[in-house]
């Protein structure tokens, strides 16, 4: 008989409520772990989206920060937004009255040393004003003035708190020192505060990217624009620019002064530069979570379903409990216990389920944030470690509670609309549950099932669309390649011709390596973005400049092709002989576009003042992102444009991964102070580029097969249940001639009726939402039948798994115990 709680000894109810739970494991097991995985997962995830999308920059007044970017309309479909222009930046700070202070910056990888194998850093190259944007000054030290800011004048550094600790140890003598940096001294002038952090900028821009995304600005140094550069006002458009509104100006505002900046401009461009130009404004948080909020959002929903469906599930756990407890309840309160006792021992078993169940969900959460850090997007995870956000933590305890405490007090509700004389008598047909009461239980079952089955179909349609991204051609092979970054100083190297030496010299010597088949350079390695877009005139074109094709180049060496194994389609590929020729490779799409039926062998265009012979066509590719197939491309020779910068390709016959010291050493055995930060397998770089949607696909997969299990669970509760209400109905049917098939069909039909409806509400309700989903699938429609059949039969099959214990237990009724108990 159950013991009855006593007020005057808090410790001896407890022991007594752990007791109860400990002869019932299995529920108590089921009970908590389905409070730990809801409340451990949504917390988790909401201090993800949090972070992203809610969390306030961490700068003064952060509201008013907007990112400044054009639009030209002659390259609206291209490029619906433009990184800014020198020349009308210049001219925005002079006629525009909205900002309080504005800057443009660029973030690049720079060799920091003169010893050997120089340590490689990121430095952000920026106007003055980022210090007053951002509302930060140096800790120690200075920032760098205007006039520092100029063509051999801007040799002053102000380093970041991270590098100053890491490289000089927190000197505080460090100002006024030289840092040899890109080839040339700098003067320390400033540290910045350890609190002023920066998102990694390589990330934005029209698909230009780092092959190290997540590394943030380690020093920052001034951007000293050059004669040419002030003097371009139709090209170049190379900056991050970043503004401050001033108090009680709207980004509507500031972008019609902008506007009207932008307009004068245009005017003044000449008819072979003429184009129109406008500004955009976005809020910097805004812009910074960009094409993540859906995702983010989308995860944040299906974790709250998840949820859900877990306090769901304890209701009904906890319900289907209480049957077996009636008579229990009845014959203590025919003992003399107070119905006001009854609650206490009813709700102090919810209490410790839902505090044991919370503490260890959080537990949970607080490992698992720090996972949740490595994939947080690149551009939002600059803002240091995560941890749990206890608001969000919070609201999942307190719904669990709320959930635990309301299924926990059924019991005795359920005692005192009965008599204790109708539980002694047996397990009575009067003592069965309400109709009301059956209905609720299987419309919350409904209820969970409706939104695993959503969950379930938007996983499969993630998943169905990462396979077909992962399977779907390069363009090229990946296999057995290794890639490396090379970055050298400026100094030595801003001649092309000693830059495209060095290369030269790089190939022969990899070339030589035991097991190496093929080597190549190029400007930026596949599937890390693009960094060369330009204009070029095909002989014989008269049309204005801006209406002439944007095409995407590359500078590469012969061996690219063949490192890529990138097929031929028509003419040659470059070769050794060809140095010091203006000879030119396209894709496949640039041929039929520039040469429309035509052979685009022998046919020569411009690019600046330089002429161009096409010598071989290539099959379009996926380079720059696996997503889309590559635009027009056109691959130039090293020799004509080599960079400071560049990635090299090795296919190897052995593995990859063994020759990384060899090629480290064969770039060193050139020239020592040229850095080679990354070195890693082409195959790598390809499965890192869907790394943002594998994790999201993941963590969909995680919920839905949780939440599939969860729905089994609830399933099974309300079956159980049931059958147990029943039971009398049952032995009388079996008395009367009813078989154990007849049995088992009448379980199983009572059972899925949930099933089946809330599948109908969830692929319902998911195909009503399809359309967000659809900038997230790959080649796969939203509204796909087979994935939504399979769906239905994944959750039919859980349903049915959970009715077939109740329904064995109903078929071995004994007709004869039945009707004596009558």
């Amino acid at each position: 008989m159950m013991s009855l709680i006593s007020i005057g000894n808090l410790g001896r109810d407890l022991r007594q409520v752990v007791r109860r739970l400990l002869r019932s494991p299995g529920f108590a097991t089921v009970a908590v772990l389905t409070l730990t995985l809801g409340i451990g997962a949504t917390t988790s995830i909401f201090t993800l989206v949090y972070d992203a999308l809610l969390k306030p920059l961490p700068y003064p007044r952060a509201d008013r920060l907007v990112v400044m970017q054009e639009s030209a309309a002659e390259f609206k479909d291209i490029y619906p937004t433009l990184p800014v222009n020198a020349n009308h930046f210049v001219d925005w700070q002079q006629y525009s009255h909205s900002f309080e202070s504005m800057a443009v910056m660029r973030q690049d990888s720079m060799p920091m040393g003169t010893d050997d194998h120089p340590l490689q850093i990121s430095v952000l190259r920026t106007t003055p004003g980022v210090f007053s944007v951002l509302g930060m000054a140096p800790q120690l030290g200075r920032q760098f003035t205007e006039a520092e800011n100029q063509p051999g004048r801007g040799n002053v550094i102000v380093l970041m708190h991270g590098l100053w600790e890491s490289q000089f140890h927190g000197d505080p003598k460090i100002l006024g020192a030289t840092v040899p940096l890109n080839g040339f001294l700098y003067t320390v002038i400033g540290v910045m505060p350890a609190n002023f952090v920066l998102p990694n900028l390589q990330g934005f821009g029209p698909g230009v990217l780092s092959m190290n995304r997540r590394e943030q600005a380690q020093a920052l140094i001034p951007i000293a624009f050059t004669k040419e550069q002030l003097q371009d006002r139709a090209g170049e458009f190379n900056y991050f620019g970043l503004a401050r509104l001033t108090p009680g100006i709207s980004v509507a505002r500031a972008t019609g002064e902008l506007d009207a900046v932008e307009h004068t401009i245009s005017a003044g461009l000449s008819a072979d530069e003429k184009m129109t130009l406008s500004a955009e404004l976005d809020p910097f948080q805004q812009y910074l979570v960009g094409a993540n909020r859906k995702p983010l959002l989308i995860l944040l929903a299906a974790v709250a379903g998840l949820l859900l469906i877990g306090c769901i599930n304890l209701a009904n756990l906890l319900l289907a409990r209480a049957v077996g407890r009636r008579k229990e309840m009845a014959v203590a309160m025919a003992l003399g216990a107070r119905r006001s006792d009854l609650l206490r021992a009813s709700l102090g078993e919810a209490c410790v389920l839902a505090f044991v169940g919370c503490a260890l969900g959080l537990l949970l959460a607080a490992a698992a944030v720090p996972l949740l850090q490595h994939f947080l997007p690149a551009t939002i995870d600059f803002r240091g470690a995560l941890h749990v956000d206890w608001a969000g933590a919070g609201f999942a305890v307190l719904l669990a509670i709320f959930a635990a405490l309301l299924a926990g007090a059924a019991p005795v509700w359920m005692s005192w609309r009965s008599q204790p004389q109708e539980a002694l008598q047996g397990e009575s047909r009067s003592a069965s549950e309400s109709r009301g009461g059956k209905r609720l239980r299987k419309i919350l079952v409904a209820a969970e099932v409706a939104i695993s089955v959503a969950l379930v179909l938007v996983t499969g349609l993630l998943m169905a669309s990462l396979y077909r991204l992962m399977n779907i051609g390069h363009g090229f092979d990946a296999s057995r390649v290794l890639t490396a970054s090379v970055d050298m100083p400026s100094k030595g190297y801003s001649d092309r011709k000693v830059s495209a030496e060095f290369y030269r010299k790089l190939l022969g010597q990899v070339q030589q390596l035991p097991g190496v088949q093929s080597v190549g350079i190029t400007s930026i390695l596949p599937l890390n973005g693009d960094s060369w877009i330009d204009i070029l005139r095909v002989r014989g074109d008269a049309r204005p400049l801006m209406q002439l094709p944007i095409e995407h180049f590359r500078w590469v060496s012969p061996g690219y092709f063949s490192a890529l194994r990138l097929p031929l389609v028509t003419g040659r590929f470059l070769s050794d002989d060809d140095y010091g020729k203006n000879d030119a490779v396209i894709s496949e799409l640039a041929a039929k576009t520039l040469w429309p039926g035509k052979d685009a062998i022998g046919q020569q265009f411009v690019r600046g003042t330089d002429t161009f012979t096409v010598i071989g066509v290539v099959e379009n590719a996926r380079t720059i992102e696996l997503a889309r197939p590559d635009p027009m491309m056109v691959y130039v020779p090293y020799w004509y444009r080599s960079g400071s910068g560049a990635g090299i390709l090795v296919r190897t016959q052995l593995d990859p991964t063994a020759m990384a010291n060899a090629l480290r050493k064969s770039v060193w055995s050139i020239d020592p102070a040229v850095a080679v930060p990354n070195i890693r397998t082409l195959t790598g770089i390809v499965s890192n580029s869907v790394a943002t949607r594998r994790f999201e696909m993941d963590l969909l997969l995680l919920f839905a097969i949780c939440a599939w299990l969860l729905a089994g669970l609830g399933v099974y509760g309300v079956v159980t249940y049931s059958v147990v209400q029943r039971r009398q109905e049952i032995g009388v049917r079996m008395a009367l001639g009813a078989q154990r098939a007849n049995i088992y069909a009448q379980v199983l039909r009572e059972g899925l009726k949930p099933v089946v409806a809330g599948a109908i509400v969830g692929i319902a309700a998911a195909f009503g939402f399809a359309r967000l989903l659809e900038s997230l699938l790959f080649q796969t429609s939203p509204f796909n039948p087979a994935i939504a059949i399979c769906a239905v039969a994944l959750l039919m099959v859980a349903g049915a798994a959970a009715c077939l214990l109740p329904a064995r237990r109903a078929a071995s009724v004994d007709p004869i115990q039945t009707l004596r108990s009558e």
